[in-house]
């Protein structure tokens, strides 16, 4: 994604601008679209445009979802978010309504921008809340020279970008942002299925049944295999070389017992064995080709 076009459309004259409040639930979401005074939404554009700054230099790599490397911006399609429909259409019967009731359970906002020329951008942030300081304090404002007690709930608008969708492309500036607004856990559970598939038709893994349970039992593993799926397209043939796993396993000491007879297989027995096991399936142990240093890829 362009974001130095993306700050382009954010400084631009007679822009559209309207502001969606949301809160996930664990079956849907309830939006709520209020009016807004002008100047907050001004404010807060400009806020984000300086924002953005900071992150035009910066590598663009795709999505992972077991964790972001420092110094670059994640990308994905908005089609890789499953229920992203969802969301924009809770924004399109928005309540506008007794939003002051639902202040504390709001989860993110997004402000939608949308230029003459036809370009669109959605801005999501998840929401700053204030509960704890006004349940165990006070919150004050000065007016004038007067510093007054504010007894309304209040909302945290920093300016700030937690993602950005245009183009059907979007910039993901916090990975956790992600995870947390749209419902990408039933994402990792459906691909880990999948991978799970490809793994257990290579017939090369004893009590396979638990090892598919442990694995499915933890997000963590759910993720990594998410990963796997994406990167690799042989899975079901991961384990082809079965001498050279064996001598992995040997030189690496790794606590993976084998299984010679009838076919030789990897014996799986507890969950310890499980990120060894898909860092084989990964082909993640190497040797260095000029000191043949023994090294492990953790990318996942």
């Amino acid at each position: 994604m362009n974001l130095n076009e993306v700050r382009e459309i954010l400084c631009k004259e007679d822009l559209i601008k309207t502001v969606h409040f949301s809160r996930k639930t664990k079956t849907h979401y309830i939006s709520y679209s209020p009016e807004v005074d002008p100047v907050i939404l001004d404010d807060l554009l400009n806020y984000m445009y300086s924002y953005l700054e900071s992150f035009t230099d910066l590598e663009q790599i795709a999505f992972n979802p077991t964790g972001c490397r420092d110094g670059t911006v994640e990308t994905c399609s908005s089609d890789y978010l499953g229920n992203f429909e969802e969301v924009i259409s809770s924004f399109n019967v928005g309540n506008i309504e007794n939003i002051e009731d639902e202040v504390d359970n709001l989860s993110f906002y997004c402000i939608d921008v949308a230029d003459q020329a036809g370009n669109n951008l959605k801005l999501f942030r998840r929401v700053t809340k204030f509960k704890r300081l006004y349940s165990k304090g006070l919150l004050a404002a000065f007016q004038g020279n007067r510093l007054n007690k504010v007894d309304d709930k209040m909302l945290g608008l920093d300016g700030n970008i937690d993602l950005i969708i245009y183009n059907g492309e979007v910039a993901i500036l916090s990975h956790t942002s992600l995870e947390r607004i749209f419902r990408l856990e039933e994402q990792y559970l459906n691909k880990a299925v999948e991978a799970i598939a490809l793994l257990k038709g290579s017939n090369k893994i004893v009590n396979f049944d638990e090892f598919e349970e442990d694995c499915m039992s933890d997000l963590r593993v759910r993720k990594v295999l998410t990963k796997m799926l994406s990167e690799e397209r042989d899975l079901d043939r991961c384990f082809d070389n079965f001498n050279n796993i064996v001598e992995t396993i040997d030189l690496f000491g790794l606590e993976i017992e084998i299984q010679r007879a009838p076919v030789p297989q990897i014996i799986y027995e507890d969950k310890k064995q499980i990120m060894d096991i898909l860092r084989i399936a990964r082909d993640s142990y190497y040797l260095s080709l000029v000191r043949e240093r023994p090294g492990i890829d953790n990318k996942i």
